[in-house]
């Protein structure tokens, strides 16, 4: 988890800088912290946070600093004694429910982690930007309680309340790597490179290791397809133009097969692997059949993810011959391509209730889709 409180450290130095500080009020102490702070030197830092509190036990920045320093140098226990003393003193403050929020998730206390995070999260009278904060937290802390769509829903609505919300992009992004989800993955961490700062460390990670890596599985699992070495793009063509012609003819059967023809001459060509599930669709009402239709339209899929009324075409079809398992993962792969499309949303959220098991996941997806809905209403 990534919670700065750059915001926060940017105030702080600003009324420092105005205000006019006796020698021993700890103010000059929280000032020389907070650039120690800002510069990542830990160690000074704590000192100086440290004096600032004996100074003054009750100045509440200090308090949190102090906390947070504790916690960026890997001791929580100590952090959560010093939240603990800035809780009693402004326990409504953001800055300090947001470090307490985290302490918690650092020592594992999930259930008050989500308390904290939830709390700031739906507090309407926090900016949006806070409380997308409040959301990429609790994101978080489900991800560490193995909730994933929860952790999902968390994402998606942080992003919604502030497009600019990198540490939401971040997770997202290693969610959807988790998920298998390569293509969306990646797109969530570009924006996150962009989005952050390009000296942090995670994002010199990201742009150097994590993104390189996800491009190459992406392009070694289009070379790991089967027949892709002696692909033909131009056979590829002229079968599916043999196919549109028998189409028009209402040839469907003929159709098929140089649909088939098509996919065999070049496995990546989506027209070839859509076209093959349509006419299967058309020429065999079989149960056996239309599990043919939907293999070939999990390929199409597949070779485009971002087509999301195929994956629309491909769910409606899981969930009518009973394979709902492949309907959850097939608009789950919708909401990657459209997280605001209700088609998509509802198919999921169908599903998840068919299949057992899934109730939680499937009310996370509603009330994410209900918070869609009332943004649009504004």
């Amino acid at each position: 988890m990534n919670f700065s409180l750059r915001y926060a450290l940017s105030a702080t130095l600003a009324v420092l800088a105005l205000s006019g500080c006796t020698p021993k009020d700890g103010a000059k102490e929280l000032e020389q912290g907070c650039a120690a702070y800002e510069l990542r030197d830990l160690k000074k830092a704590e000192k100086l946070f440290e004096k600032s509190v004996a100074l003054s036990p009750e100045n509440v920045d200090a308090l949190v600093f102090l906390a947070r320093v504790k916690l960026d140098l890997g001791e929580p226990v100590a952090a959560r004694e010093w939240i603990g003393k800035a809780a009693v003193l402004a326990g409504g403050d953001i800055d300090v429910r947001l470090v307490q929020a985290h302490v918690s998730w650092v020592l594992k206390d999930y259930a008050v982690a989500a308390k904290l995070f939830s709390g700031i999260a739906d507090d309407a009278a926090l900016s949006p930007e806070v409380r997308a904060q409040g959301w990429a937290g609790l994101g978080v802390v489900e991800m560490s309680r193995e909730n994933p769509d929860v952790a999902r829903c968390a994402f998606l609505r942080a992003i919604r309340l502030d497009r600019r919300a990198a540490a939401a992009w971040y997770h997202l992004g290693l969610l959807y790597r988790d998920f298998g989800y390569q293509e969306a993955a990646l797109e969530q961490f570009e924006i996150f490179v962009r989005l952050e700062e390009a000296a942090s460390p995670r994002a010199q990670k990201v742009q150097r290791k994590v993104i390189p890596a996800i491009k190459e599985a992406i392009s070694r699992a289009a070379a790991d397809r089967p027949g892709v070495s002696k692909r033909d793009s131009a056979a590829c063509a002229t079968e599916i133009s043999k196919a549109e012609a028998a189409w028009k003819k209402n040839e469907f059967r003929t159709a098929r097969q140089r649909y088939q023809a098509a996919v065999a001459a070049d496995p990546l060509s989506y027209p070839a692997a859509l076209g093959l599930a349509k006419a299967w669709l058309k020429t065999d009402a079989t149960k056996a059949g239309q599990a043919k239709a939907l293999e070939s339209y999990r390929h199409a899929c597949a070779l485009r993810p971002g087509a999301i009324s195929t994956f629309l075409e491909a769910g409606a079809l899981a969930v009518r011959i009973g394979m709902h398992a492949q309907a959850v993962e097939i608009y789950s792969r919708a909401v990657a391509a459209d997280p605001t499309s209700f088609d998509a949303l509802d198919g999921l959220i169908r599903a998840l209730r068919r299949v057992g098991g899934r109730t939680k996941d499937a009310q996370a997806y509603q009330l994410y889709r209900e918070s869609i809905t009332a943004s649009r209403k504004k």
